[in-house]
């Protein structure tokens, strides 16, 4: 007859003790693995292309004024400041008819209009695109020579008092590449990733082509103007412009982008870990508490003992899964934690059934064997 599910309450004191106790510490180190390869810049790149296509399309153009003094001769056009020029500049009156009182300058103030692509604006924009079609051929280039070492270690330390023990435990494990697949240099889930980068870069290149030919870029080009230099000025256009707003965007973005590149280079991931991290490492530190506290050379005790221990375990780790689940923001209610549970208790007793017809059926067979045997000697 199978015994009841029954707390132990002294060995559920001395394992709250155990946790209560726990001085522990967690250190995780990553040298550039797979999941440290982050693609956001596509990501940044692709969302800012079409308010910059906006841009380059509709350019934003400034009327410039320019005046000079010429020949009469060479004048088309008289405007309302010719005249006042003329009055201010008397000497360039060359003679005045006594009868009709018409003045005959020789020289004249002339205005000319002209429309112009150089504005602060514009050039931020032309300077943008220089920056970006360099920012992605470089990019593109370490794609293409990308080598992924995956090297991982896990340490884990902690120290714990019992009453009337004290007990400790280190930790250390270490992941390194398969050598079976060292021929790879690339995991083939990464290999997948980037061709679909390559994919989405080909539709970014094609806007960048198409910029660099615009008249807009090509303009500023030949006109040789200086690129801009951070930081940005805050212009009414830069700040108000939907399109440019997106665009001083990937500006910064581009600016610190490099400097986080090279900071996650050096070190790779490291961390001493989190809370969550830590409690699921002091819980394994437990368990492997719970084996050797129930090692016996009675086989009896130790299957008590550790018949005991589970039911401890499964209060803690239902505990702390609950925990980890609702501070990870996962909604849990009570029926599908109680239906998980039904289930695998249900699925563990047909296996113990199961288990259990198999050897009945085969000390039949063996016992029927063994009396098909015995009536030969009868």
């Amino acid at each position: 007859m199978a015994k009841g599910l029954k707390l132990n309450k002294e060995l559920n004191k001395k394992s709250e003790l155990f946790i209560e106790k726990v001085n522990s510490q967690m250190y995780y180190q990553s040298d550039l693995s797979s999941d440290l390869i982050n693609f956001n810049w596509v990501d940044q790149i692709e969302h800012a292309c079409p308010y910059i296509d906006n841009i380059v399309r509709n350019p934003k153009v400034a009327l410039v004024r320019e005046e000079d003094v010429v020949k009469v001769e060479k004048a088309k056009k008289v405007s309302v400041a010719s005249i006042k020029d003329l009055s201010r500049h008397t000497h360039y009156i060359e003679k005045i008819d006594e009868e009709t009182m018409e003045v005959q300058p020789s020289k004249i103030l002339i205005e000319r209009s002209e429309e112009t692509f150089n504005t602060y604006e514009n050039r931020f924009i032309f300077t943008l695109i220089y920056n970006l079609y360099r920012f992605v051929r470089d990019e593109e280039s370490q794609l293409d020579n990308l080598e992924i070492k995956d090297e991982r270690v896990l340490e884990y330390a902690g120290t714990t008092i019992t009453g009337a023990e004290r007990v400790n435990v280190e930790l250390k494990i270490t992941a390194n590449q398969n050598p079976d697949e060292e021929d790879e240099k690339v995991p083939r889930n990464i290999e997948k990733e980037i061709e679909d980068v390559r994919n989405r870069l080909k539709k970014i290149n094609a806007f960048i082509a198409s910029w660099r030919f615009s008249e807009l870029y090509t303009t500023l080009e030949k006109a040789n103007v200086a690129l801009v230099i951070p930081p940005i000025k805050k212009t009414n256009l830069i700040l108000k412009n939907p399109n440019f707003q997106v665009a001083e965007k990937l500006w910064t973005f581009m600016q610190t982008y490099d400097e986080g590149k090279k900071e996650a280079n050096i070190d790779g991931l490291d961390t001493t870990g989190n809370n969550d991290l830590l409690g699921l490492l002091d819980d394994s530190f437990m368990l492997d508490f719970f084996v050797l506290d129930s090692i016996s050379a009675s086989k009896r005790e130790q299957k008590k003992r550790l018949s005991e221990y589970a039911v401890i375990m499964m209060r803690q780790q239902l505990k702390r899964i609950i925990s980890l689940l609702l501070n990870s923001g996962v909604s849990v209610s009570d029926e599908e934690i109680l239906e998980m549970i039904t289930n695998e208790l249900k699925k563990e007793r047909n296996k113990t059934t199961v288990d259990s017809t198999d050897i009945k059926n085969r000390f039949k067979n063996e016992f029927d064997e063994f009396l098909d045997k015995v009536k030969n000697y009868i």
